[in-house]
């Protein structure tokens, strides 16, 4: 059991210091971090830059664990929606060049004008598309809990139900069950069994937090093991539960990010048996 770093943990310094997906790769070098997820926002030119990083991450022996598209299915205008189901496909092929079959997807935002029932209809339907692909490829798309359509542990159910292939799966933040105000350990109750990927992240309680609940609790991202989200008790039902897959830490706190990330990985190396 590995702890993966997701390149977004570190987005506040990748924007400042412009760094590309190699730099993040040598930053991960020299800290010793051996398995990666790396992200589609973050290419300035694919084309380019993908040989370079397949190469660099071989030679030094750097594990990209999971691949993610920032995509967004719920668009009026059905080209916009085409728009986002290949952005989900055409991550495939980019996935398999990393070597990695984990491609972390999103449902949409309930956007202005849309009514809950027709947004979850455009999510399922290209969902659906996109899985039926990705079984097509071996891969397997992991749907993550974020916003309100998708927020739940019931509404992430709902939508892998309503699509309904095996290539669709979860991707289990454990801390973003707390912006819709459910906590992760009962939100695992709900997804465990359908659980393919997993986002360590931590969040505690606070007046002057960033990051606002639907019932407006305000919470600030911490260091993994300094928030209120159960992660020893989340990974050992996990754990017990048979589950194999990665663990990513999404390290989201105001400070230092690579202080916040030695801290996280700190704190999981208490959580693997001994």
């Amino acid at each position: 059991m590995e702890l993966a770093l997701s390149m977004w943990s570190l987005h506040r310094t990748v924007r400042a210091e412009r760094w590309t997906v190699l730099n993040f790769l040598d930053y991960c070098r020299r800290e010793g971090i051996r398995r990666v997820e790396l992200l589609d926002v973050f290419w300035r030119d694919v084309e380019s830059e993908l040989p370079q990083v397949v190469e660099f991450a071989g030679t030094h022996r750097i594990r990209i664990a999971s691949y993610a598209v920032a995509n967004d299915l719920v668009k009026a205008d059905p080209a916009e929606r085409y728009a986002a189901l290949r952005q989900i496909t055409d991550a495939i092929p980019i996935a398999l060049a990393l070597d990695t079959r984990t491609i972390r997807v999103f449902s949409g935002n309930l956007n202005e004008g849309f009514a809950f029932d027709s947004a979850l209809g455009f999510i399922v339907e290209g969902l659906r598309e996109a899985a039926a692909t990705a079984a097509s490829e071996g891969v397997t798309l992991c749907l993550e809990n974020h916003g309100k359509l998708a927020g739940t542990g019931s509404q992430v159910l709902d939508i892998l139900e309503r699509v309904g292939s095996p290539a669709l799966k979860s991707t289990f933040d454990t801390g973003n069950f707390l912006l819709v105000d459910e906590e992760p350990l009962q939100a695992l109750d709900v997804l465990i069994s359908r659980v393919g990927h997993v986002h360590i992240k931590d969040f505690a309680k606070d007046p002057a937090g960033r990051y606002v609940s639907l019932g407006g609790s305000k919470f600030e991202g911490t260091a993994a093991g300094q928030g209120q989200v159960q992660l020893d008790a989340i990974v050992r039902r996990l754990r017990e539960s048979g589950y194999s897959g990665e663990y990513v830490l999404e390290y989201e706190g105001t400070g230092n990010e690579a202080e916040g990330v030695r801290a996280s990985y700190q704190y999981f190396q208490s959580l693997i048996p001994g």
